[in-house]
């Protein structure tokens, strides 16, 4: 195959300046023979003209696609079809690697049995953290470590959106991450790099952590609030319901569903005012989950793997 042996894909929408220092430090990185590509998702904010200074400074290879149709998901699989690379890596514009990240999370496709890999997302506070915040948050911020060792993932502990990659063979064996899930103008859906895995994993692909590899994430002080957590928490479990429908049908939609109530329940016992907010958020993923419940076998098709896929490994949510 011509062209780089890498694609860095950067996915955008509305954040010119945290791109710009993202595009800063990844064209520093000291790794050969990668490409660069931003997908520009209708942002209106002036990063075409950042965008145009950056490449007119550099000697590195950085494109720019634009994508008019909304969407995290429909960005990402923009960002792979414009992709001349082998390995194809995702991250996200509010995200700032490591130094000597590149290489390190190039590191594991070196073994064949490896499809996919992603290293740690540690978290960049704009302010200060309110006392109420309570660490059962974090991982709806994005924030994922899972400390100093390569460890063989599971569903569903899998490569977080903002710092990941997959061999190209990903896309054509198991296809693309799916429109239904994912982030969405105002939406919080999510979960579509967690579906995407769930294929891989099921069709006997190896998905590894890569300790290393890791990237600092900004989190704005927006998404620090009761309001906004409780929105997460709602479209988390609108999005789990989706991908247990894809997965496992009626029975996986039932299973979820008592995980889901079985967890409001438990939570609901609490007393102080950190844990109250958890209850409440509890209850609002399983709301969610129960709106996905009711929607996704209308609107969703069941995941069938492809001929080229091969045949795909039984699979059931946690209970």
């Amino acid at each position: 195959m011509g062209g780089p042996a890498i694609s860095v894909s950067i996915l955008n929408y509305q954040r010119r300046e945290t791109l710009a220092r993202c595009l800063e430090r990844i064209l520093a990185q000291d790794h050969p023979g990668f490409e660069t590509l931003v997908v520009d998702n209708a942002s209106t904010d002036g990063t075409g003209e950042t965008l145009e200074n950056l490449s007119g400074e550099t000697d590195r290879t950085l494109r720019v696609v634009r994508e008019e149709t909304l969407g995290l998901s429909t960005a990402r699989n923009t960002g792979f079809e414009n992709a001349s690379g082998r390995v194809v890596i995702f991250l996200d514009d509010d995200a700032t690697p490591w130094r000597d990240w590149l290489p390190r999370l190039l590191h594991p496709f070196q073994d064949d049995a490896v499809y996919a890999a992603g290293g740690p997302v540690r978290p960049a506070f704009a302010t200060p953290l309110p006392d109420w915040f309570s660490d059962r948050f974090l991982p709806y911020l994005t924030v994922w470590d899972l400390g100093p060792e390569v460890v063989e993932l599971r569903y569903n502990e899998y490569p977080r959106g903002a710092n990941m990659a997959f061999r190209r063979e990903v896309f054509d064996r198991f296809g693309f991450f799916s429109p239904h899930l994912g982030r969405k103008a105002r939406s919080l859906l999510s979960c579509e790099e967690i579906e995407l895995c769930l294929r891989i994993e099921r069709g006997g692909g190896s998905i590894l952590y890569v300790p290393e590899a890791g990237v600092d994430h900004r989190v704005e002080g927006d998404r620090v609030s009761p309001e906004w957590l409780r929105s997460r928490f709602r479209s988390q479990g609108t999005s789990e319901a989706i991908v247990e429908w894809q997965h496992a049908g009626f029975r996986g939609l039932a299973i979820g569903l008592k995980r889901s109530l079985r967890r409001a329940a438990a939570s609901s016992r609490a007393q102080d005012p950190e844990q109250r907010l958890v209850s409440a958020c509890e209850r609002a993923t399983a709301r969610g989950y129960l709106l996905g419940m009711i929607s996704a076998p209308v609107k969703i098709p069941r995941y069938r793997p492809a001929p080229e896929a091969g045949p795909a490994a039984a699979w059931e949510p946690f209970r």
